[in-house]
């Protein structure tokens, strides 16, 4: 995916490894988000936030959204909202995995969120990139190092898993037990489909 619709969002997660090869588009940098650009020598387009956390100011010239500290958004969704307002479809937050769990969890229930508005989103940390599958959803998978999750986010997710090391034909994940925990790629590519239901996909690349 790429084009003028993408919007990269820099949040503020303990783990500020950024690769710099996927942040395209309009960025934008969730109040400590400002930390993890600087120290990645990115200037970000518009920096939103209560300012709460950040050490490092905005830059001169960098619109800046402030907001209250007493606020029903975090600041990651802040910024969601700021990028779909400035027309963009496809957000990547980056930045956005690790630290206070309650964070990453607020996290991955935004890109439910986001995809009930008609908005593709998806996170990244680290070594680490998770996204939801929906149903009907199929997605291909090139093999690298290291492993591939998947867990069902409704009560059930009915999925089917090709090209991978643990396969499944038309499996129902319960979300009261991890059975789709550390798979890998076995083949060129592995394929999962998601029948019904809706998933989420893990990917930590490393060993």
């Amino acid at each position: 995916m790429s084009g003028s619709n993408i919007a990269s969002i820099i949040c503020g997660a303990p783990d500020g490894s950024l690769d710099r090869s996927l942040v395209e588009g309009l960025v934008i940098c969730a109040d400590k988000g400002m930390e993890h650009a600087a120290a990645a020598g990115i200037t970000p387009h518009i920096v939103v936030g209560d300012f709460d956390s950040s050490t490092v100011l905005p830059p001169d010239g960098i619109e800046c959204i402030r907001v209250s500290p007493i606020k029903d958004d975090t600041d990651a969704m802040l910024a969601a909202n700021t990028a779909i307002e400035r027309g963009c479809t496809v957000l990547r937050f980056f930045c956005a995995l690790g630290g206070r769990f309650d964070h990453t969890f607020a996290n991955v229930q935004m890109l439910q969120h986001l995809h009930e508005r008609g908005i593709y989103a998806e996170l990244y940390g680290g070594s680490e990139r998770i996204r939801l599958l929906h149903e009907g959803d199929s997605v291909r998978i090139p093999r690298f190092e290291g492993f591939v999750s998947l867990f069902s986010y409704t009560a059930v997710a009915e999925v089917t898993e090709t090209g991978m090391k643990y396969p499944l034909q038309h499996y129902a994940l319960d979300h009261g037990f991890p059975l789709g925990v550390s798979n890998e790629v076995a083949e060129e590519y592995g394929e999962i489909i998601l029948h019904s239901g809706t998933a989420i996909l893990c990917e930590y690349h490393g060993a």
